[in-house]
């Protein structure tokens, strides 16, 4: 946790009483909201290498991490205009160790986050059945923090409360990504292969204690999936699919430093039903996915749901 505690230990500075907030250390009071909004950002950022419903859940020596999203895309006319959508959730506790306050005491920080990014892009193909699909995003968020040991001046705290504060950072976020895409079949086998490249910088909203704080997420994504039908395996009426999927998240800047990772690996397994008996408009299929997850500082797993069109 070398680089997180390097990067979180300038918050201490800005731990103190609300009556001594106007004291603080304009430095201090900045990197403390850089430290949000890095955070935020990584929720905020579609994550291509879960299902469109997905819980995740991993931990290591000294952080939890739990995520929940809610992704989709589709294209709502009859050429290349994209539209995507995000709302995810995310809790994260990395347990810190600042020198500043003494050189054992471990600090424990809980950053909660909840973010809503919708995207516009433009589909294209480029050839042997690839496609590139630039797109511009737009994203609000808000991240709250309870940090132990004293108040943090940057998010008032609540009443009464004097060793857990509870503290309010709303934000806003704005950039774009590129994808490539392609779609293949090998034999039996159906494939899915998708690279993409992700940048929104965020900033914070009517804060005037985070002076010039800003945050970005940058992220490359590489995944891929393959299906296989299962005709002797049948749900609902109709053979379904074994699903194999696997994926690698590449964190760049704040994202990489808030997380103590500059990398997150994903590999599931699961099944796809067919749901034209159903009669559900424009859905083809649905699937269910159990992945693995591993990183430089934590490891875990997700569940994850999906349908395709």
């Amino acid at each position: 946790m070398k680089r997180l505690v390097a990067y979180t230990s300038m918050l201490v500075c800005g731990f103190a009483s609300l009556s001594e907030a106007q004291d603080l250390d304009p430095d201090a009071s900045e990197a403390a909201a850089r430290a949000a909004l890095a955070v935020l950002s990584v929720a905020a950022t579609p994550n291509e290498t879960l299902s469109s419903l997905s819980f995740l859940s991993a931990s290591g020596n000294a952080s939890n991490l739990r995520y929940t999203q809610l992704r989709g895309g589709f294209k709502p006319l009859d050429n290349g205009l994209y539209l995507e959508g995000l709302i995810a959730y995310q809790n994260y506790n990395p347990v810190l160790i600042f020198p500043e306050i003494a050189s054992d005491s471990e600090v424990d920080v809980t950053w909660s986050s909840l973010a809503a990014t919708v995207g516009v892009g433009w589909e294209q193909l480029i050839g042997n059945d690839w496609y590139i699909r630039p797109a511009v995003h737009l994203s609000l968020g808000h991240v709250t923090t309870d940090a132990v040991f004293s108040n943090f001046p940057l998010f008032p705290g609540r009443a009464g409360d004097s060793s857990v504060v509870d503290g309010n950072l709303y934000a806003f976020g704005a950039g774009g990504s590129l994808s490539i895409f392609r779609e293949a079949q090998f034999g039996r086998w159906e494939a899915e292969f998708r690279l993409r490249q992700s940048f929104l910088e965020f900033y914070p909203i009517n804060e005037p204690q985070a002076d010039d704080a800003r945050a970005n997420s940058n992220q490359t994504t590489l995944f891929s999936r393959y299906r296989y039908p299962l005709d002797n395996v049948k749900l609902l009426g109709r053979p379904s699919k074994l699903v194999l999927d696997g994926g690698v998240v590449l964190y760049h800047g704040d994202s990489a430093m808030v997380l103590d990772t500059d990398w997150l690996a994903t590999a599931g397994i699961g099944i796809e039903v067919d749901t034209t008996r159903i009669g559900i408009p424009a859905v083809q299929a649905g699937r269910i996915m159990l992945n693995g997850i591993v990183a430089d500082s934590f490891s875990g797993f997700s569940v994850g749901f999906g349908i395709r069109f």
